[in-house]
């Protein structure tokens, strides 16, 4: 009988080691425990999202200002040379860099929208949310979805 009883705690052991990992893999959550944050790629955040954050956000009474948590680089506004601001130059790769770090900074959900960058953009708050209201009046405005797109990586 203890035998018996012992292959049947191992055989329940084996079951539910299975069923643990099938429900890790089930849930898109990484070996810690987390689940994975977007990576979008840097160089679609150069061709379409940055341009859209910094026409959009970059002015400096809303995030082309280094006051803000999220400061953007814009071409004629905020620069990292002085001697640039007010210019058509365009951003320097370190602008482009420092934009990119800056708003994967606000990307920390599963899905695009719900990362504070959509829904603060949305006007749906979250941390602290929007002052300045929303930038977009739903996701379905064409340059929503190409941030959308981008931060779940498929930029067009």
């Amino acid at each position: 009988m203890t035998q018996r009883r012992t292959l049947q705690n191992r055989c329940l052991s084996w079951v539910c080691c299975l069923l643990g990992v099938v429900w890790l893999v089930a849930c898109d959550v990484d070996s810690t425990g987390y689940s994975p944050l977007p990576s979008p790629s840097r160089s679609a955040f150069e061709d379409e999202a940055g341009p859209i954050l910094t026409a959009r956000c970059g002015d400096y009474a809303c995030h082309g200002n280094s006051a803000q948590p999220f400061a953007l680089y814009a071409v004629a506004r905020r620069r990292l040379r002085l001697e640039d601001r007010f210019t058509s130059h365009p951003l320097s790769l370190d602008e482009v860099d420092a934009n990119f770090r800056a708003t994967l900074g606000f990307l920390d959900a599963d899905h695009a929208r719900d990362t504070p960058l959509i829904r603060k953009a949305l006007g749906l708050g979250g941390r602290g949310g929007h002052k300045g209201g929303a930038v977009f009046e739903a996701p379905s405005d064409p340059q929503c979805r190409a941030l959308i797109r981008w931060i779940d990586g498929n930029p067009q």
